[in-house]
């Protein structure tokens, strides 16, 4: 074997499992973040009456306004953990087989870009509403959809579609030997 994809091996193995391990720390974040919006009745809420970190406001701590807050970042923490475990099954298959170029990894790569369309039009959106109705409707809150989002979708995107011909080209070489 030679050395170059030693090294590839060796370097999706590593992927792979870092990959894995940032996942499951994204879905540990969204469990707290879900344990405490079911506990929120239970909790002492004088330690979130301090200001909102993630709204950049004021508020009185009371449960409806918390949860307001993490249902946006439990979506965010999920979608996270989403793509990095389909990026790790890309890893895991590049480690595995002769070539990166199959097509189960182009698929692997448009779902990730759907994923990152998901980011850039959903999390916003949803955190403005539920401010909207769960805060205060006189928020000072814009909607927005995040551009640097789409952008990397059609980054992704474009990479699957490379990964295609990629794949369409190993076939043909595999099929002339």
């Amino acid at each position: 074997m030679n050395t170059k994809k030693e090294k590839i091996i060796k370097m999706s193995k590593i992927l792979n499992a870092l990959l894995k391990i940032g996942a499951i720390i994204s879905l540990m974040a969204a469990a707290a973040a879900m344990v405490i919006a079911i506990i929120a009745p239970s909790l002492d809420l004088t330690l979130f009456s301090y200001g909102g970190i993630w709204l950049n406001t004021q508020f009185d701590g009371n449960v409806d306004e918390i949860r307001a807050i993490l249902v946006p970042e439990i979506l965010n923490g999920t979608l996270m953990a989403s793509i990095l475990f389909v990026a790790s099954s890309i890893f895991k298959d590049m480690s595995h087989a002769n070539t990166p170029f199959i097509q189960k990894n182009a698929i692997r790569l448009k779902v990730i870009s759907l994923f990152l369309i998901a980011f850039g039009v959903l999390i916003q959106p949803l955190r403005m509403l539920l401010v909207l109705v769960f805060v205060s409707p006189q928020s000072d809150i814009f909607f927005s959809i995040n551009l640097g989002y789409l952008v990397f979708a059609a980054v992704f995107f474009s990479l699957a579609l490379i990964f295609e011909y990629g794949a369409e080209l190993q076939r043909e070489s595999d099929e002339t030997l």
